[in-house]
């Protein structure tokens, strides 16, 4: 069902006002709050659906726990670079560019070739996160999250999509990019001033970051080739990231390790600096 379809169910039934957001946290930490080391799993973040035939078929060899690439592996490696508070990540199972017996140790292969066809690697990132306030269901006053993201080959975004990321989201992505290992684009995740008039719909309770990362080897349309290649996902934050009602929210915790351009997520997970 498409996130307006959701809106216009729930809004009917339930509303209510957020007053804090938390459990937003950057790419490749640990639970301790610091920089997971090379080759260890992200304490927050998970591939919730993973496909290496363009998301015909689901392929659980790389659901789980993401895991943090070696710094080794992205030096030099024509992505943009780690952050002191935020390092790539990547889906479970991913070999090592120089030894592909070798796997989950930091390495950042895995299939895909291809935007389309039989070998189109598709792997859905998901991070669970809070909005605090009163009421129930929708939230209908203004709320804005802003987030940084590097991925490669290229992403889409989605709030609450249906399934919660237990599968390829349909519908319209809040933003998404190609080519988008190189660089670190910014975009503003928001409700709108009444919960209808922005690019994604939020909730009172847990609600569901999904990023759809497409490994397509920079290959247009179908490939044949089952070779491996890099992909991962680098999500950062800078400055003031989220607002309710156009006021920043209370600084609690810890933020999340995310964006170099603008900002994400919540309760620890919200505040480095």
């Amino acid at each position: 069902m498409a996130a307006a379809l959701v809106f216009g169910l729930e809004s009917v039934a339930h509303a209510g006002t957020a007053t804090n957001v938390t459990g937003l946290y950057y790419t490749g930490i640990d639970s301790s709050g610091g920089l997971a080391a090379g080759g260890t799993v992200d304490a927050h973040w998970d591939v919730t659906y993973a496909s290496t035939n363009g998301g015909s078929n689901r392929n659980s060899t790389y659901q789980g726990s993401a895991y943090v690439v070696d710094n080794s592996n992205v030096v030099g490696s024509g992505w943009t670079q780690n952050t002191a508070s935020s390092q790539w990540i990547v889906a479970p199972g991913a070999q090592d560019p120089n030894d592909g017996n070798a796997v989950n140790s930091g390495g950042d292969f895995l299939p895909g070739n291809g935007s389309s066809g039989s070998h189109e690697g598709i792997y859905v990132y998901t991070l669970a996160f809070t909005i605090v306030g009163t009421g129930s269901g929708t939230v209908t006053n203004r709320v804005s999250i802003g987030i940084t993201i590097s991925a490669d080959d290229q992403y889409a975004i989605y709030v609450n999509p249906s399934g919660n990321g237990a599968s390829v989201p349909t519908g319209t992505a809040a933003a998404s990019g190609t080519s988008a290992w190189d660089n670190s684009t910014s975009a503003t995740l928001q409700n709108g001033t009444n919960g209808t008039n922005g690019n994604s719909i939020f909730k009172i309770g847990t609600n569901y970051l999904v990023i759809v990362v497409d490994n397509t080897n920079s290959v247009s349309g179908s490939s044949s080739s089952t070779t491996t290649n890099a992909s991962g996902l680098l999500v950062y934050q800078v400055g003031s990231a989220i607002t309710i009602n156009g006021s920043p929210i209370p600084e609690e915790g810890t933020w999340l390790p995310i964006i170099a351009a603008m900002g994400l997520y919540g309760a620890f997970a919200w505040r480095r600096r």
